[in-house]
C-alpha cells in the first residue's frame, strides 16, 4: 500500500507539474493525490462497494483541496484536478474499448458503464466537500464572533 501511495504523491505531482500549477503547490499537490488515493485504498479494504470508496475518496481529495488552497492561497483547482488523476477510473474504460474491439459489447457496455459511474461518483463526492468544508468554516467563524463579543 506505501508503494502505491507513493506513485500516488508522483503521479499526482507529476500532473501538477504538467498542468502548470505553481512550484509552491507541488508538493501539497501530490499530498492531495496520496491522501486521496490511501482513503481509497482504505475504504476498499473493506469490502465496500467500488461507488462508496470513489465518492469518499474524492470528497477527501475535495476537502484536502479546499484546506490547501485557503492556506497557500491557490486556486481550488489546483489541488482537486491534480489529486484526482489516480482515481480516475482509465484501466476500466480502457478495458471497455478493447471488449468492443474484441466484439464482446455487452462486456464492453458493462464496463463503459462502470467506469461512468465510478466518474460520476469522484465528481459528486467533489461536490460535495466544498460545501462541508465551507459550512463548517462559516460555523466556527459564527462561534468565534459569539466567543469574541
Amino acid at each position: 500500500m506505501l508503494t502505491r501511495m507513493v506513485l500516488a504523491f508522483i503521479t499526482s505531482m507529476f500532473t501538477g507539474i504538467t498542468l502548470r500549477t505553481p512550484a509552491s503547490a507541488w508538493l501539497a499537490v501530490g499530498v492531495t493525490g496520496m491522501l486521496g488515493w490511501g482513503a481509497s485504498e482504505a475504504v476498499g479494504s473493506r469490502h465496500v462497494p467500488e461507488l462508496f470508496t470513489a465518492v469518499t475518496a474524492a470528497f477527501v481529495v475535495g476537502t484536502i483541496g479546499e484546506i490547501m488552497a485557503r492556506i497557500q492561497k491557490h486556486p481550488v483547482t489546483v489541488y482537486i484536478v491534480s489529486g484526482i488523476i489516480p482515481l480516475v477510473p482509465g484501466i476500466t474504460a480502457y478495458n471497455s474499448m478493447l471488449e468492443f474491439l474484441q466484439k464482446d459489447f455487452n462486456q464492453g457496455l458493462f464496463l463503459a458503464f462502470r467506469a461512468f459511474l465510478v466518474a460520476t461518483y469522484l465528481a459528486a463526492g467533489l461536490a460535495v466537500a466544498p460545501l462541508i468544508v465551507r459550512s463548517t468554516r462559516s460555523l466556527f467563524s459564527r462561534r468565534r464572533k459569539k466567543i469574541d463579543n
